[in-house]
């Protein structure tokens, strides 16, 4: 089964890898491409400092390492987040093991602690106040450090390629990881084939969470499956189903 993906060139070769290993065939069409941003946080500590995705950590690294981390705590949106953290030598003091998320971390004990707090929050630039709304409930002064920003991909010939590949066959299904990046996928096919973006609407499409997939059938997707988790391997499970569902369903 093809799979189409939507991840950033940098960011898919994971995901790539397995899905292929999976018996699939991965077809790539980014989206988005993520670039820095100089930002500079007001002050050099923090009673906590949050990273909201792992492109948080990976363009925010460097800024952690020059903040005063003395009796400063570190905190995740989620389980990937938390173990890039990790990888770069850091102690993690908590995260949402199961659902990465704003609302999933505001419930955490360890962050409903927090009152009249200083917070930095590591980000992209925009994005939801649901997590900044949340903390500042308990008095705490929340401060933003946006330190790369997702830009809409320009229409190469590989998307070109890609929609030639998938125009040919009727069995595939679509990636995506955030609602940024369905928005611009919709645009950049309108922009190659706009005839294709009718029958994309009607193959499946993989989403990661449940506020993406109220946002697809905004736009006219029609099947639309939920991932039980924020990650690749519940990607690759939530396709492994679809297929199974697909065989079952020509076998009666």
């Amino acid at each position: 089964m093809n799979i189409l993906l939507t991840r950033p060139l940098l960011q898919v070769s994971v995901l790539q890898s397995m899905v292929n290993d999976n018996g699939h065939l991965s077809i790539l069409f980014p989206t988005l491409e993520i670039k820095a941003l100089n930002a500079i946080p007001l002050h050099q500590q923090y009673n906590a400092v949050i990273f909201i995705s792992a492109n948080a950590v990976e363009y925010g690294i460097m800024i952690l390492e020059k903040l005063n981390l003395q009796h400063c705590q570190i905190f995740a949106v989620g389980a990937a987040t938390a173990n890039r953290i990790i990888h770069h030598g850091f102690k993690v003091d908590a995260y949402p093991s199961l659902k990465a998320s704003s609302e999933a971390l505001l419930s955490l004990n360890e962050v409903q602690q927090l009152q009249n707090q200083n917070i930095l929050i590591f980000r992209g630039k925009g994005g939801r106040e649901t997590l900044k709304e949340g903390l500042e409930k308990r008095n705490n002064q929340v401060e933003y450090v946006e330190v790369y920003e997702r830009v809409e991909c320009k229409a190469t010939q590989l998307h070109k390629d890609s929609l030639l590949k998938l125009s040919k066959n009727q069995d595939f299904i679509t990636t995506i990881t955030s609602i940024e990046s369905l928005s611009a996928m919709v645009n950049l096919i309108r922009k190659i084939d706009g005839n294709f973006l009718n029958k994309l609407l009607k193959t499946p499409l993989i989403v990661l969470s449940e506020r993406i997939g109220v946002f697809a059938k905004s736009v006219g997707f029609l099947r639309i499956y939920v991932a039980l988790e924020a990650n690749d391997s519940a990607i690759v499970e939530k396709i492994q189903q679809i297929k199974l569902a697909k065989y079952n369903t020509l076998d009666k």
